[in-house]
């Protein structure tokens, strides 16, 4: 089967059937949608995994829409544990701006994180088993907006360490459906650099990603520079702890071996990308003194830095 996209193709191949692979134009929404009671954190079952959502008490007809990615889940805890912890810790600010929550389990066995190059990162590199982890995302939100009525609205993003990671390739793959972002503690980034291949850089992949002994997919993917241009018009905010020191290994095109060296030289790569076109990178870096690496500790910089235009 092969699976086309406007800023790559992916041929897909499964040794074991059956299994039903879709993409983001063929796979079917969640049909009725369930629309949560307000003020109520609500699991809900799609056929690609669950997912958290949470209706403020002070949402608007048309409410925006925040997607909370979360991290790698602890080796004691499931995807779902970990995606109701991020959406629990950021209730106050729904109910103060009136976002509607949506946090997908990424599961190991699907979009698994903990398998290195073993699946390519899963998650983290917009991989999954049955459907690409950013097919994922625009379903659920396509799903909800086309509910509330406002179907193709730019929606806010933010991600965790690997949810992180997950974020900064889907603003360079999806820039067009972003309002504004938000990346914190993440260890590596999609740089704009063609020799080094996705999902570190632009240059194409061609390669079998095993996500276990029965099921193989092939991927052909060719990156398009002019999302990473597109992207660098998003109003992105990098936020790293300046405790977050710990030392990472050399993941290719990574400029550092910390999260905010790395995390500071991609955003100038991205800006001098944008400079070499005329542009102005829209990209801010935050290193927050006293931080570590806990997505909880972060949360009022990350809260800032998101509702920015509404302050202002």
């Amino acid at each position: 089967m092969m699976i086309s996209h406007k800023l790559w193709s992916i041929s897909l191949t499964v040794i074991v059937l059956p299994v039903v692979l879709l993409s983001c134009n063929s796979a079917p929404l969640p049909a009725p949608v369930t629309i949560p009671a307000p003020g109520q954190v609500t699991l809900i079952e799609d056929m690609f995994g669950a997912v958290y959502v949470y209706v403020p008490t002070t949402a608007p007809p048309e409410p925006d829409i925040l997607v909370l990615v979360h991290g790698t889940p602890a080796h004691d805890e499931s995807a779902e544990a970990t995606a109701h912890y991020y959406v629990t810790n950021w209730l106050d600010l729904a109910e103060e701006h009136g976002y509607m929550l949506i946090a997908p389990a990424f599961n190991q066995a699907d979009f698994s994180s903990r398998r290195g190059d073993y699946a390519l990162g899963g998650y983290r590199g917009l991989f999954g088993r049955e459907i690409g982890a950013d097919e994922w995302v625009l379903r659920l939100v396509t799903a909800y907006q086309q509910a509330y009525g406002s179907p193709d609205k730019p929606f806010y993003l933010y991600g965790h360490s690997a949810g992180g990671q997950f974020v900064g390739r889907f603003l360079v793959t999806h820039p067009a459906r972003i309002k504004r972002a938000v990346i914190s503690s993440a260890a590596t980034y999609p740089q704009p650099n063609p020799d080094v291949t996705w999902p570190f850089g632009l240059g194409e992949l061609h390669t079998d990603i095993e996500w276990d002994a029965a099921t193989t997919n092939h991927v052909d993917i060719v990156p398009d520079q002019q999302t990473w241009l597109a992207a660098t018009q998003l109003p992105l905010t990098v936020i790293v702890g300046l405790n977050d020191t710990s030392e990472l290994p050399l993941y290719p095109g990574q400029q550092g071996r910390n999260r905010f060296t790395i995390g500071r030289n991609w955003v100038n790569d991205m800006a001098a990308l944008a400079a070499d076109n005329g542009l102005e990178s829209q990209f801010r870096l935050e290193m927050i003194p006293g931080k570590g690496h806990s997505m909880s500790g972060l949360i009022p910089y990350v809260a800032q830095a998101l509702t920015a235009e509404t302050a202002s």
